[in-house]
């Protein structure tokens, strides 16, 4: 039996050999039975994670390196290994340790006993409390727009059967998160609870503005609700105009008083900035079906690079 391990990388040079040694330790040798592969997805990183991962594929012969031509985002590298992997199941878990190795173990025993969808989801995060709240709030969101049955402090780290690796390769959504698919493909997912740890080695490149990305990209590819919004919104102001347009004409009519200034530019301000708003709204929706209409890959693969388990 074989099992992969998937792990995207970006500037994470600092945290592949502890990575590495807690990943031998918790998993390769708990479970000496099972022929493991561990698959870096080197993402463009400009510091020495390509090295270090080099180094480590000379100590030990199960790591494969994905190296992409550039940076594409955590999405398309999971993506990327995804497509590459040997193994009959794979699990995806980040390099920074936040997310506990060990438990990799207990969901290939519950992908043995049939389960093809195992999830480690978040009890809670040893991380600020902003974090938290701006988290929280995230995920509230989403279960309430979205995705009902999305795991309420969210998960970034699972286990798959290959047929559901395949499926998630196939989709080839370019604005997306591979985590709100996994649950849209509709695999009633076991669940396995956990504390995400905080950051101990190196620097997040998880910004704030890859934060917002990912907002967008959740209303907008997975919901329809921003376009509803739209449409509630044009109706009521459309009501709204009517009854001040029955109410000016009647007021001119039978009191000749003509309506001041001030009332007319707020009305001016207030709607032009309202149909601004909507105009993006509208605008990211044309961006990402252009975006998806060119076709292009979600990722360029330069180089896969193996060593050979008998050297």
């Amino acid at each position: 039996m074989k099992i992969s391990v998937v792990t995207p990388c970006y500037y994470n040079g600092q945290n592949l050999p502890e990575t590495y040694k807690v990943i031998k330790a918790d998993v390769f040798d708990r479970m000496p039975e099972i022929d493991f592969e561990w698959v870096l997805v080197d993402d463009g990183s400009g510091d020495d994670t390509f090295a270090q991962a080099l180094r480590l594929q000379e100590m030990d012969p199960r790591i494969r390196i994905v190296k992409l031509t550039r940076n594409f985002g955590e999405f398309r590298a999971i993506v990327a290994g995804l497509s590459v992997i040997k193994g009959e199941a794979a699990a995806v878990i980040s390099a920074d340790l936040q997310d506990p190795p060990g438990l990799i173990p207990d969901m290939i025993r519950s992908w043995q006993q049939g389960n093809p969808v195992n999830l480690a989801v978040r009890k809670g995060r040893e991380e600020s409390a902003l974090k938290n709240w701006f988290a929280d709030t995230y995920y509230k969101l989403v279960r309430k727009w979205v995705v009902p049955n999305y795991p309420p402090r969210g998960f970034d780290f699972f286990l798959i059967d290959k047929s559901v690796a395949e499926k998630l390769v196939l989709m080839q959504e370019k604005n997306s998160s591979i985590y709100l698919q996994l649950i849209w493909l509709g695999y009633t997912p076991t669940e396995i609870e956990y504390t995400r740890k905080d950051r101990e080695k190196g620097k997040s490149m998880w910004t704030y503005a890859k934060r917002i990305d990912l907002f967008i990209d959740t209303f907008i590819v997975f919901s329809h609700k921003p376009i509803r919004f739209i449409s509630c919104c044009g109706l009521l102001i459309s009501l709204i105009g009517l009854i001040m347009a029955i109410y000016f004409i009647f007021d001119k009519v039978y009191h000749n008083v003509m309506p001041g200034w001030t009332s007319l530019i707020v009305a001016v301000l207030l709607l032009s900035g309202l149909q601004m708003v909507m105009l993006g709204v509208i605008g990211e929706y044309v961006w990402r079906n252009l975006d998806e209409s060119r076709k292009r890959p979600l990722y360029v693969i330069e180089k896969v690079i193996e060593k050979d388990k008998t050297e």
